[in-house]
């Protein structure tokens, strides 16, 4: 199981570039091939384009799976980030399949003359259907958020009797501290801070919490505020 937000969103992120590219790769196939005519026994070559409901199907298909990974660029929660993701993706591969089927369903299936498929139809299908495999997996991604609770807990009044007797009232507790550390062992991450993925060498880890940062993005962080912006630990080193 993804076990960091960090994972969680880098994992997110991957699948939607993926599902831009299949969806742009659907578009492409319009310029292709669907069909082939058959009249008087001469072969006439139809493009996906030949139908305008089947071309617009498939264009808001493309355009649907890689909207998604733009879109979940604006959502804080994963679970709705995931959700976001794998329903635009799903619903663009529902389109770019049907999109060849009722093209000829709806339209060649009237002519008189004979048709068959040809390459393009089997590669919009197939896009089609990949795009459904990958929205299923966005949907699938298994997350675990944790809820961090505050750094400052309230504490309870001292009791009539400690006070009488000339008892002390309990300290607050002191808030906890952490350092920043090279994170030298993560390869790719993203930045809890700016959301932006973090090159190998740039990141930075909270002891306290684990959380990833850019080392910039941090620094400028704990000047102005002097604690981590996950966790809330103060930041005694970095």
């Amino acid at each position: 199981m993804l076990t960091t937000r960090e994972e969680v969103m880098s994992r997110l992120y991957k699948i939607g570039s993926g599902a831009a590219a299949m969806g742009a790769i659907h578009v492409l196939t319009l310029l292709l091939s669907w069909y082939v005519q058959v009249i008087d026994g001469t072969e006439k070559y139809v493009q996906g384009l030949v139908s305008p409901y089947g071309t617009m199907m498939s264009l808001i298909g493309g355009a649907l799976a890689g909207v998604g990974v733009i879109i979940i660029h604006f959502i804080k929660g994963l679970r709705g980030m995931k959700n976001v993701l794998g329903v635009s993706i799903i619903l663009g591969g529902i389109l770019a399949t049907i999109s060849p089927i009722y093209s000829y369903w709806f339209w060649l299936l009237e002519l008189s003359s004979y048709s068959r498929f040809d390459l393009g139809f089997f590669a919009a299908v197939f896009t089609g259907v990949i795009l459904l495999a990958i929205g299923a997996l966005a949907i699938l991604t298994p997350i675990k958020e944790e809820v961090i609770s505050t750094a400052f807990t309230a504490v309870p009044p001292a009791a009539p009797e400690l006070l009488e007797a000339g008892i002390a009232a309990p300290s607050p507790p002191r808030p906890a501290t952490t350092k920043l550390v090279p994170a030298s062992d993560v390869e790719e991450a993203i930045c809890s801070i700016c959301f932006d993925f973090i090159s190998e060498g740039e990141a930075v880890r909270c002891s306290n919490c684990d959380a990833l940062f850019h080392r910039g993005c941090i620094e400028s962080w704990v000047s102005v505020n002097g604690i981590c912006p996950s966790c809330k630990a103060v930041v005694t080193e970095s």
